[in-house]
């Protein structure tokens, strides 16, 4: 009878208002998220193909697993993910910082003209990017016809052709794309910075490199940490740009942990390793990522 009237009581007093609220909400996260994440987790334990059926006979418990940290190619694999994720995040950041500093130095009516330019990349589907930059770094292609009349040509960059420049090829395909989504959030950015913190530091007589160091960059460093986590998402599970451009060769010199779960499963039809592959790269993705963000807040939210 107590509990009756407490339950009424929260109730009118709107305390479970805004869970009743989430409740539909998050039920369709619980089906359409966890339900699959734990049948995937299932089907890892096991042995199984497309159109195979669970049984205990198929029950391998972490052979999946240990056939990973076993697995040359997967090794590889993570190497060159890991790598990738790193070597675009460090580039969408330079390249993304030069051209926002640049955009605001220039008059408003010149930036606005060059920054729709600029950020048109942004809307070009990753596979179509792949094939793009797959006709830029042909032989015949436009990147080395100019190479062509500097004096340079295929050997001193063999592009996608080479299992030494492969890889860096992808990464810079990455960054024709991603920058610009990078222009966009640190020119917001910038933008809500206040011209009073750059004013004081004319009057301290401070050249531009003390003054991005010691107030542009310590006030977009949360714009800074967002970027590093959408970006890093992104870079870890990636398969279509790489796809497109390589598919993950020459002899596996470019291959991502995406492009070898889809290997696993669709030309090989092992199912269970894939998702096996697939789980370890979402854990991957949160011990780099994820860990670090939540740090972030945790110490953020202490001060």
């Amino acid at each position: 009878m107590v509990k009756q009237k407490t339950f009424e009581w929260s109730l009118e007093r709107g305390d479970l208002l805004p869970l009743l609220l989430m409740l539909p909400t998050l039920l369709v996260i619980l089906f359409v998220m966890v339900f699959p994440l734990v049948y995937g987790l299932l089907l890892s334990f096991f042995t199984i193909g497309f159109g195979g059926r669970l049984s205990l006979d198929s029950f391998v418990g972490l052979d999946n697993y240990l056939q990973f940290f076993n697995d040359p190619v997967a090794k590889k694999a993570t190497l060159n993910t890991v790598l990738f994720s790193f070597g675009a995040i460090a580039g969408d950041f330079i390249l993304g910082t030069l051209v926002s500093l640049g955009l605001l130095k220039l008059r408003r009516s010149a930036s606005s003209l060059i920054r729709p330019i600029v950020t048109m990349p942004l809307l070009v589907s990753p596979v179509v990017v792949g094939l793009i930059w797959r006709y830029i770094y042909d032989p015949k292609g436009i990147l080395y016809y100019f190479l062509g009349k500097i004096g340079l040509g295929i050997s001193n960059f063999p592009g996608v052709t080479a299992t030494s420049t492969s890889l860096l090829s992808t990464i810079i395909a990455h960054w024709w794309q991603v920058t610009p989504f990078v222009i966009i959030v640190l020119t917001a950015g910038l933008l809500a910075i206040p011209e009073e913190y750059y004013e004081a530091s004319k009057i301290d007589g401070a050249g531009p490199f003390r003054t991005f160091f010691q107030i542009t960059l310590p006030q977009l460093m949360n714009v800074y940490i967002v970027i590093m986590l959408v970006s890093g998402v992104d870079t870890i599970k990636i398969f279509d740009l790489i796809f497109a451009l390589t598919g993950g060769g020459p002899n596996n010199s470019s291959i991502s942990l995406s492009i070898y779960a889809y290997s696993q499963a669709f030309e090989q039809s092992n199912l269970s390793y894939s998702i096996a592959i697939s789980i370890l790269t979402m854990l991957l993705t949160f011990c780099i990522f994820g860990i670090p963000f939540i740090k972030h807040n945790l110490s953020k939210g202490n001060r």
